[in-house]
């Protein structure tokens, strides 16, 4: 089945971000430790890592909804700038606010810097608010985890989610990293997709070309996920499945950003795996978006005439 741009269907696909940000991304000339440093402000925008992939999806076309735990004047900026997108999100409050991230670009070198801070906290209990609103997913959905774990929670929590939604019939993709990432695994989620430095942390290897990453997606998907996709940046992706292997390459493009790429992939791999497509056109249509989503600047996100135009120019390939 072929994914194409909009992709619709009756049934909405959920994203949790449990550590949802404020994304500010800012310029300078050179950063100067110890020193005033005056720098251009670039933009402003909701971020997190199931958070971005709603709002892909549904400039993409699909039907979605956002859940997570927001708090304070940052957490309503969330609430607000969804809103404006008319992104559908069903928000928990914290008494905490919502964590700030600040993104950096230097102009003289083109080093970018991220500075993240560690979020508001979210008690365990709060955890069955959140099983609330997944509980009104859908036998056979598809349901997209991202990004950290705030202070509160364990490392196994989602581990813990995968399985519940395992034993409703519901699949989960998972984008995390480090402990959070191997829990995930334990549970047999629907697909994985971390960076190249996320699963050389996991496996403890390193990983140069695409054998490398072959051989990485091989071993995760032998930990537990069905599918893993390793993104690798620039230079596209590697994809694992029960069918087979492949590598995604992106067109080139002229990159401003790659803030949101990675999110943006999730997107796309969330939506085939929800229309039932091919794994190949799930890698297609996350190669397209991420690679669109490099074309802006700062914390922007891509334009689905920029995804739709990218998308017949994706190379995937068996390998």
């Amino acid at each position: 089945m072929h994914v194409g741009i909009p992709a619709r269907s009756s049934r909405a696909i959920v994203t949790v971000t449990l550590n949802p940000a404020v994304d500010e991304a800012i310029a300078i000339d050179e950063l100067t430790l110890g020193a005033v440093n005056r720098c251009r402000f670039d933009s402003l925008d909701a971020g997190g890592k199931g958070l971005n992939a709603s709002r892909v999806m549904h400039r993409l076309g699909k039907k979605t909804i956002a859940l997570g735990f927001v708090g304070g004047v940052t957490g309503a900026m969330i609430r607000a700038r969804l809103d404006d997108e008319d992104v559908l999100h069903a928000f928990d409050d914290v008494e905490e606010m919502t964590r700030l991230n600040i993104m950096l670009f230097e102009n003289t070198s083109g080093r970018r810097s991220r500075f993240y801070l560690p979020g508001a906290r979210v008690e365990q209990a709060r955890l069955a608010d959140l099983l609330v609103h997944l509980e009104q997913a859908p036998r056979g959905g598809v349901v997209v985890l991202g990004g950290s774990l705030p202070p509160g929670l364990g490392e196994n929590t989602y581990e813990d989610i995968v399985e519940w939604l395992r034993a409703r019939g519901i699949r989960s993709i998972v984008d995390t990293s480090g402990a959070a990432l191997a829990g995930a695994l334990r549970a047999k989620p629907a697909l994985i997709k971390p960076s190249v430095e996320e699963a050389r942390d996991a496996l403890g290897c390193a990983i140069e070309n695409d054998d490398d990453a072959l051989r990485a997606a091989h071993e995760l998907r032998r930990r537990g996920a069905e599918h893993v996709v390793i993104s690798q940046g620039a230079d596209g992706a590697v994809g694992v499945g029960p069918s087979g292997a492949w590598k995604a390459v992106p067109p080139p493009v002229v990159a401003r950003s790659t803030v949101g790429s990675g999110d943006s992939m999730v997107a796309g791999l969330a939506i085939a795996l929800d229309e039932e497509a091919d794994f190949t056109e799930g890698l297609r249509l996350g190669t397209a978006a991420g690679a669109a989503t490099a074309m802006v600047r700062g914390t922007q996100l891509c334009h689905s005439g920029d995804v739709e135009r990218l998308l017949p120019q994706v190379s995937v390939r068996a390998i």
